[in-house]
């Protein structure tokens, strides 16, 4: 069997995977699985024997680097990372797409999927929310968020991309793929401003530290700052991301306030599956927007 055959079999079952355990394992994937998968991709990057081994391992580390910095500030999960990174081991550079011929310039595979894994987000993200807040609450609760300083904000989105657009179309020109592109990405964006008390109501749960687990997220911008400076003289090691250590200093310290901590969040494995299938399906899609004399082979 081919090798490319293999890899892309891999990739895709490590993000299906990744997904199943999201959304049906109450968003915890096994360490063991998720470092069996970085060794995994270690060993088929190795299978290159060439220089594009050393690029697919530093490639690699960016993400493990990078992601790691953005995991310590509380934006996104250790599994996320690790799955980025196992993902790059395993198809370092972007393939020829299924379903296009669309010159891919060389680019790694990961940026691909992120970009894609972005957009999926976007897409998801409201109707996810949305949908979470009216299980748990009313219509008229969910409306309640709307006020003149959202419409205004949501607004002032759609307008940038609105002159964005026709900056692209009076300088490189702009296909049809990508006046769509722009403007789903237009709508969606809007949305989540219009919407983003609502959607911030929803991703949150306000548990004591009973109730944390190590990985969680607190929103300490939803919290009084007066509250936050006080706890955080008492406890050093406070910050958004919750650690073993955090939850052993908060007990030792008898805390007894609740934290809003986001419990509800999108499972991120969803959208980065679907990224994958659109990098395999049609590659990159920022190329969709570029100077149409890079786009084709």
């Amino acid at each position: 069997m081919d090798i490319t055959v293999i890899r892309v079999a891999s990739v895709l079952a490590i993000a299906l995977i990744y997904m199943l355990f999201d959304l049906f394992n109450k968003r915890n994937v096994p360490s063991i699985f998720a470092y069996a998968t970085l060794a995994y991709g270690f060993v088929l990057t190795l299978l290159y024997a060439s220089i594009l081994s050393l690029i697919s391992i530093a490639v690699a580390l960016l993400v493990l680097g990078f992601g790691y910095l953005i995991y310590k500030m509380g934006q996104i999960g250790a599994a996320d990372i690790i799955e980025f990174a196992a993902i790059s081991l395993v198809l370092p550079i972007q393939p020829m797409p299924w379903l296009v011929s669309l010159n891919q310039l060389g680019l790694p595979f990961i940026l691909s999927i992120l970009i894609g894994s972005g957009v999926a987000a976007l897409i998801i993200a409201p109707t996810y929310y949305l949908l979470f807040s009216k299980n748990r609450g009313t219509k008229s609760s969910i409306m309640r968020g709307i006020n003149s300083k959202s419409i205004f904000k949501s607004a002032m989105v759609i307008l940038a991309y609105a002159v964005f657009l026709v900056f692209l179309r009076l300088t490189i020109g702009l296909s049809a793929y990508a006046f769509a592109l722009l403007a789903v990405l237009a709508f969606f964006s809007g949305l989540i401003v219009l919407f983003e008390s609502s959607i911030a109501s929803a991703m949150i749960k306000y548990v004591r530290v009973s109730s944390f687990e190590e990985g969680d997220i607190i929103a300490l911008n939803l919290m009084d700052q007066k509250e936050v400076s006080r706890l955080k003289a008492r406890v050093k090691s406070l910050d958004r991301l919750v650690t073993q250590r955090l939850i052993k200093e908060l007990k030792s310290k008898r805390i007894k306030e609740r934290f809003p901590v986001y419990k509800n969040a999108m499972p991120m494995a969803l959208p980065v599956f679907i990224g994958v299938l659109v990098a395999l399906s049609v590659g990159d899609i920022i190329l969709f927007i570029i100077p149409p004399f890079l786009a084709p082979l």
